[in-house]
């Protein structure tokens, strides 16, 4: 008779924990979905859905975040875009101007890989890369393997760098500047030829 007492106890028991583990697990479901789901928000809410890239979102974020930190080697940004797309999207369509960013985005990951880079489409057929540990002659290495890439895919683009030391708008603006003196001069010598 004790033996049985002792067994249904037992049982009790083991029942009553495996109901609790059980209760466990399926809360740990609910939160792992939670979990789950706002990563997903997350990656929406700074990726760009046709490149992949990061967005103009994560771009900002990004930005403020370098501004804050107290770097202990200079930060670099480059600035593209792309030469002439909107004529490729008012006589090739928009499903190939698509493909075309998608090309170039793919390139870009090529040429500046993670974790040294991130490579963000910041609007239309502009993107730009930071990096946080970067001299400006590595940045020219790279651009230089960057063209020669998109020249084989029959694709110009425009750039601007700079290098960050202190002033992070000072910097952006002139990486800005460079690239719309690239542009300028690409305009300039297609209305030569």
């Amino acid at each position: 008779m004790k033996l049985l007492l002792l067994f249904t106890a037992t049982t009790a028991i083991l029942f009553l924990l495996i109901i609790n583990l059980l209760i466990k697990i399926h809360s740990l479901n609910k939160k792992l979905k939670y979990v789950d789901e706002a990563n997903m928000w997350h990656m929406l809410a700074i990726s760009d859905d046709l490149t992949g890239l990061y967005n103009r979102n994560a771009y900002n974020m990004q930005i403020s975040e370098l501004k804050a930190k107290k770097m202990e080697k200079p930060c670099g940004i480059i600035l593209f875009d792309i030469d002439d797309f909107k004529k490729i999207n008012d006589t090739k369509g928009h499903p190939a101007g698509d493909e075309v960013l998608k090309k170039v985005a793919k390139i870009l990951l090529e040429v500046f890989p993670k974790p040294k880079f991130k490579v963000f489409r910041i609007g239309g057929d502009e993107f730009s890369v930071l990096s946080e540990k970067i001299s400006e002659k590595e940045i020219i290495r790279y651009l230089l393997v960057l063209r020669e890439k998109l020249l084989s895919e029959n694709i110009g683009i425009s750039n601007g760098y700079s290098i960050i030391k202190g002033n992070f708008d000072e910097a952006i603006k002139y990486a800005d500047e460079m690239l719309y003196a690239d542009k300028l001069l690409k305009g300039r010598s297609n209305n030569l030829v």
